[in-house]
């Protein structure tokens, strides 16, 4: 565990000192150092928790239900076979699943009651239904980016243990291999940035639109920085105290 707890945390050491390529990783990177000399891995979980509450609330606000990714559906998103978009899709889904009225025998389906649907009407925040909905799409999607990166960051932290396993348990071996995932590291983080840029640039644009203010595209992102940095921070404190 000791070994394996090495491994891990140099790979962790090398996200951070990734992190200089870019001014916007620096500061996350400083964040992540300053919480693992300045935490305790009982607050960095206090910490990680109150950050998704934080954006748990924001889903609350639009209607999105809590939703736990399985082992399986974590696996599909770092792998890939399964897209922001698409699991994103499935917490929205959830949510009609649960407001569906149930059917009464003898009775129709909803659907099929009337062929005529209203117009969509602007909500109380002066958004149509259909900016409504895509506002709640993009909360959903960050709530997924944020599942991905954590689930990738693992995956790598993994395999680099795997590898070390393996191989031969030396000093020059366990270096080769946390370097070997630099590339990897940085592709991360610049992949999952550039997503949530894109779905904070869309909501901001919306809520501009809508007559809003742009507090909740600020909420949202700072959930998803804080939550890389203190899960750096906790990955270094967990195998130090390992």
């Amino acid at each position: 565990m000791k070994k394996a707890g090495k491994i891990a945390l140099g790979v962790v050491g090398v996200l951070i000192l990734a992190g200089a390529v870019t001014v916007a990783w620096q500061w996350n990177n400083v964040k992540a150092a300053a919480y693992m000399l300045t935490m305790d891995k009982a607050t960095l979980d206090t910490k990680l928790e109150e950050n998704r509450q934080t954006l748990s609330s924001a889903m609350q606000q639009y209607q999105i239900p809590e939703y736990t990714f399985s082992q399986e559906e974590i696996a599909q998103l770092t792998d890939g076979t399964l897209s922001a978009e698409e699991a994103a899709a499935r917490l929205l889904e959830e949510e009609q699943q649960s407001d569906a009225p149930e059917a009464q025998p003898g009775t129709e389906p909803a659907a099929t009651q009337s062929s005529t649907q209203p117009t969509p009407a602007p909500t109380a925040s002066g958004a149509s239904t259909a900016e409504e909905e895509e506002i709640r799409q993009l909360i959903a999607t960050m709530y997924v980016l944020q599942a991905t990166y954590v689930g990738k960051l693992e995956a790598i932290v993994q395999d680099a243990i795997d590898e070390y396993t393996a191989g031969e348990h030396t000093e020059e071996n366990r270096t080769k291999i946390v370097y070997s995932k630099y590339e990897e590291l940085t592709a991360l983080e610049q992949e999952c940035d550039s997503k949530v840029a894109a779905v904070v640039s869309r909501l901001r644009e919306l809520l501009k639109a809508t007559g809003q203010d742009d507090s909740l595209a600020k909420e949202v992102e700072n959930t998803y920085q804080e939550e890389k940095s203190l899960k750096k921070a906790y990955y270094i404190r967990e195998f130090q105290e390992g």
